[in-house]
């Protein structure tokens, strides 16, 4: 973890005190005060909730400010991932602003307002003698690894499925023939050999989107068995595992097979295809723990 400054606390009791002599408060009002702690923690399984055995996440800024008296003050989470405003004048107008990463995938999921992660929250309340408790949540994202379908249509994808002793490209066949693959008409697609795979994956459109979805499906399946992908990884967008994906594309080949437009299933498989094209592409999965993270000055 690198922060490149800190601002004592020091320095925010004494900002808080000064906003509120500026607003005209009397000095004996500045007891008059309520506390506001934020607890910052890393996202697991990207569901927006603090789980058990979720990690709190030290050192992360949080810049407490007011909508008539502007930036207040910013204090790092402790080594218990939580950043403590005591001595807050009571109002209700504050806000609490979480630090962003440098880094880009770093992910916010929660809090939020109406289904949609908020930064910075606004409207809170302090109320003297008492404690508002907030609560941030992040994840971060790193490549999936993934193979495109035109990687396992060139030399290179073929010696990956050939990566077998004796080399062999039986279990991959079989691996494939176990999906609920489909051509351009909808039939079943079941490879006997290198050659019609590869002319398989290289014809795949979208005028059926069963088999568009079933090229990618196919990419996905054969990245997973040779170690490219996790199964297990989460894939955020999708809202579970890639081998959940899977079973999901598949089984949806499976009930149809033939999705031109105007098919009520079309664009369901559509975004299961865009889920597995992502993937293939290298779209970030979920770390399962906490990413690099730098903030800039503040």
């Amino acid at each position: 973890m690198d922060i490149r400054s800190t601002k004592p606390r020091r320095l925010l009791t004494i900002a808080l005190l000064g906003a509120s002599l500026a607003s005209g408060a009397a000095i004996a009002c500045i007891c008059s005060t309520g506390t506001i702690i934020v607890k910052k923690f890393y996202d697991a399984n990207a569901n927006g909730i603090h789980d058990a055995g979720e990690v709190r996440l030290s050192n992360w800024p949080m810049t407490l400010g007011s909508t008539t008296l502007g930036t207040l003050g910013t204090l790092l989470t402790d080594a218990f991932g939580y950043a403590t405003f005591s001595g807050t004048p009571v109002g209700g107008n504050y806000t609490m602003t979480e630090g962003t990463p440098i880094e880009g995938n770093w992910v916010q999921s929660s809090p939020k307002v109406n289904g949609v992660p908020v930064n910075p929250i606004t409207g809170i309340h302090v109320t003297a003698g008492y404690t508002t408790q907030l609560t941030f949540g992040n994840y971060c994202t790193k490549p999936s690894g993934g193979r495109t379908p035109g990687f396992w249509s060139n030399k290179n994808g073929q010696a990956t499925m050939l990566d077998g002793s004796p080399a062999s490209l039986l279990p991959e066949l079989n691996l494939l023939g176990s999906l609920n693959l489909v051509g351009a008409n909808g039939n079943a697609f079941d490879p006997v050999d290198y050659p019609s795979f590869r002319a398989w994956l290289l014809a795949s459109d979208a005028t059926n989107m069963a088999y568009k979805l079933s090229s990618h499906l196919a990419a996905m399946r054969l990245n997973v068995e040779a170690g490219f992908v996790n199964g297990n990884a989460l894939y955020a967008p999708y809202g579970g595992t890639i081998n959940a994906l899977i079973n999901a594309a598949n089984t949806s080949l499976g009930l149809y097979p033939y999705t031109p437009s105007g098919h009520a299933q079309r664009a369901n498989q559509e975004q299961l295809k865009n889920f597995l094209d992502a993937l293939n592409n290298g779209g970030g999965v979920v770390s399962p723990v906490p990413c690099k993270r730098t903030f800039q000055a503040y």
